[in-house]
């Protein structure tokens, strides 16, 4: 089994990210290009996750990301 990776800094383009304080990969979050969002994970609904997009977190310097597991 491969080790998750995560990267601190911007992630190569703007979207949905597994982004976590904690590393935690069913934590999501959008990074808009500048900044990224308050977390969602999947007990949250769309219109939830969608909300939650426009707020920045408070703690960005301390977010790490990693790769998009539903895209393998």
């Amino acid at each position: 089994m491969k080790k998750t990776a995560w990267h601190s800094g911007p992630p190569p383009e703007i979207g949905w990210w597994p982004a976590s304080l904690y590393k935690d990969k069913r934590v999501i979050r959008w990074w808009d290009g500048k900044v990224w969002s308050r977390w969602a994970e999947s007990t949250n609904s769309a219109e939830e996750a969608g909300e939650l997009a426009t707020y920045p977190d408070n703690f960005q310097h301390l977010i790490r990301w990693t790769e998009r597991w539903w895209l393998k």
